[in-house]
Order: structure tokens, then sequence, then C-alpha cells
């Protein structure tokens, strides 16, 4: 048998139809959704998304609680449009209290059994195999318009466990994920990529979107929930956080890693995590930080660096990677460092740094006064 061709097109995620290329356009065709459901007002598309929402839980085995709870959310806030409607019938549905078809005879017995095969992916038939791609490509583009990076590790685990699930349930047939379909899956990603780069949109691995800069030697990029313990093995040393004249429990680390997340959502940068590049390495933190100082905002330089990694260099090309950010990608004109006076090994690194010393002012932290010198440098300095 030869070949199936493989149709060019994409499923639209508002009304689900399968439609051709053309009938996708600009904006909506990276992000799969037609030009007719471009046109619907928002509270219908929304409606729509609400209804696909519902019937990937409601289809979905074994269903997990969360999938329970948003039927009954929808069922209930949204039970006078469609999707509310459509909510309440799959609950009622997955609890028996639907009304039989009346042609339907409840003992009657199958006709016949299914027997499941047991198939390598590159021995799949076409049209199989055809679908089996399409589910695919479908999931994780929808992975990607939502999470708005691509699904590598577990994430990328789950979406194939679930196409190989879904594949079983249909057709009844075991595929046996294979090179074949390895290549398949890395395939789909590099196109489903390209499609949006073409659309004028970028799609990273989670890993790469959280990188913000990066030097010779280093990577740096945010900071996650993941790093509490590579942070607390720093931030719990009284040499690295003498500045703070304690050192940190797991429990400031967690506080200052939400603080971190908080600052990302809210001023779009904060503390990012410092990476060695040769090992991957966490060797300390720099970033930017809005603050007021003296009564007047201020945007803050600050770096906190592992003692095992001082005297290398590395303090001075994070921290200058965070002023080129800070006056090319922030557009900022004035940039200040906040250094406690005691503080030598910070305050040659904001020399370093061109940073010149214009004032002082006082921190309140832990109920107790702190003098700190300011230090400052202006775009084209």
């Amino acid at each position: 048998m030869a070949k199936k061709k493989k149709q060019q097109g994409h499923y639209c995620r508002i009304c689900g139809e399968y439609k051709a290329n053309e009938k996708f356009s600009g904006k909506g065709h990276a992000r799969h959704i037609c030009k007719k459901c471009q046109s619907l007002p928002e509270e219908v598309k929304t409606d729509m998304i609400r209804c696909n929402e519902v019937e990937r839980a409601a289809f979905k085995y074994p269903m997990t609680r969360h999938d329970w709870e948003l039927l009954e959310k929808y069922a209930s806030k949204y039970k006078d449009k469609e999707s509310g409607r459509f909510a309440q019938d799959m609950l009622d549905m997955k609890r028996d209290n639907h009304a039989p078809d009346e042609d339907f005879e409840e003992n009657a017995p199958f006709a016949g059994t299914c027997e499941e095969a047991t198939v390598p992916f590159a021995e799949l038939e076409d049209d199989i195999r055809y679908q089996l791609e399409e589910l695919l490509a479908d999931n994780i583009n929808e992975f990607m318009i939502h999470k708005d990076y691509i699904p590598e590790g577990k994430e990328l685990k789950n979406i194939n466990e679930w196409v190989l699930k879904e594949t079983r349930d249909t057709f009844f047939i075991k595929v046996i994920p294979d090179v074949a379909y390895d290549s398949l899956v890395e395939e789909t990603i590099n196109s489903l990529v390209k499609e949006w780069e073409e659309e004028g949109f970028e799609i990273k691995t989670y890993s790469a979107s959280l990188v913000v800069m990066e030097t010779e030697r280093l990577l740096i990029r945010k900071i996650t929930r993941k790093d509490i313990d590579a942070l607390l093995a720093i931030m719990g040393k009284p040499e690295v956080m003498y500045a703070w004249e304690h050192d940190f429990t797991k429990k400031d680390v967690r506080k200052w890693i939400n603080r971190q997340l908080t600052r990302y959502r809210k001023d779009g940068f904060g503390y990012f995590a410092v990476i060695l590049k040769e090992n991957g390495t966490l060797i300390g933190q720099a970033g930017l930080m809005k603050s007021t100082i003296n009564g007047n905002e201020a945007v803050e330089l600050g770096y906190i660096l592992d003692n095992a990694y001082w005297h290398n260099g590395y303090g001075t090309e994070a921290a200058r990677a965070c002023l080129e950010y800070a006056f090319g990608e922030l557009a900022q004109k004035t940039v200040c460092c906040s250094i406690r006076p005691e503080n030598g090994a910070s305050i040659r690194v904001a020399e370093r740094l061109g940073m010149t010393l214009c004032g002082s002012h006082t921190v309140i932290y832990n109920e107790k006064e702190m003098p700190h010198l300011i230090y400052e440098l202006k775009t084209g300095n």
C-alpha cells in the first residue's frame, strides 16, 4: 500500500474542525484559529473553547479529580451557555443519570469481541498512522499554545503516553514506540516550531525560555522553585550572606524564590540564577529590582555569588550582563547599586562596572537600621 499523503491543514482550536491551511491566516494561523472563528465575538469563542475543554475532560480515561471538578464548575457557572449545558450532559452521562435510547437493549449481547493487537509504530497501517500523527501534532501544538514553550522531558512523555493510549482505545492496538516514533516526535516539534516562526512567534523549550542573558562563561536565567536546594546551599552560608547578617533557612529561601517569581510577573525582572556553562552548576544570582531609595523610584542592581567561585570574575561578568540588559532591553537611563559600607567585594565589583558613589541611605531589615552606600551608572557612561 502506498503511503498516504498527509493533508496540509490543522484542527481549529475554537470550533474543533479540521481545515486546510488556506482557512487560516495571520496570528490565528500560528495559534490554529480559523478565519471563520476569528470573526466570532470573544464571548462565543470563549464558550466554544470551554466546550472543547469539557470534551477533553469527559472523554479522558481515567478521569482525574481535576476533570470532574472542571465539569462540575462549568455546569454550575455557565449553565445558561452551551458549555455549561454540555458539561451537565457529560456529568449525567458519567453518573449514569441519562435516559437510555429507545432502541437500546440493555442486555443485548455484543456481536463479537475486539482483540487487541500489539504493533510497533513503524509497522502501523497508513490510515492508523496518519490518525496518530495528527493526534500527536494537535496535542503538542495545544500544549505550546497554553504553556508558551515546547514540551520536553516529563511533559513530552505525558503527551506521548496520552496519544498512545487514545490510539489504543480507538483502534484496539497497542502501539510500541520505536525509533520511527521518536523521529516522528522530533519532526513534529521541528515542523510546529518552524510554522510558529513563519507566523512571527518565537517558541522555545522550557529550559531555553528561562534564559534571559548569556555571557562567554555564564547563562543567566529565571529562578524556578526547583532551584531551592541549590540556592539554599549558597544562601545558607553566613560568609555569603554577611550583608544580610544572617544565613538563610529553607523557609527563607522559599520566600525569596516566591518574591522573585512575583517580580517576574509584575516587573518582568528580578534576581536571576547564574549558571556556569561548563557544567550547568548554579553558582549565584544577579539581577535587577525596582526599589525606592531616599523617596525616589530606582532600578537596583544586585548580585550574590557562592564563595567557592569568588576571585574568578564571575560576579563582575554577570553584573555587567545585567547592566547591559537594563540599558538595552529595558531602556533604563540609570541603574544604581545599594551596598553595605563594609562589603568591600561588592564595592569593587560596582567600581569595575564603572559605577560611582553618589550618596547613601538606610535600609530597615529585621527591625534593624543598616546604612548603605549608593553607587550609580547612567546610560552612555
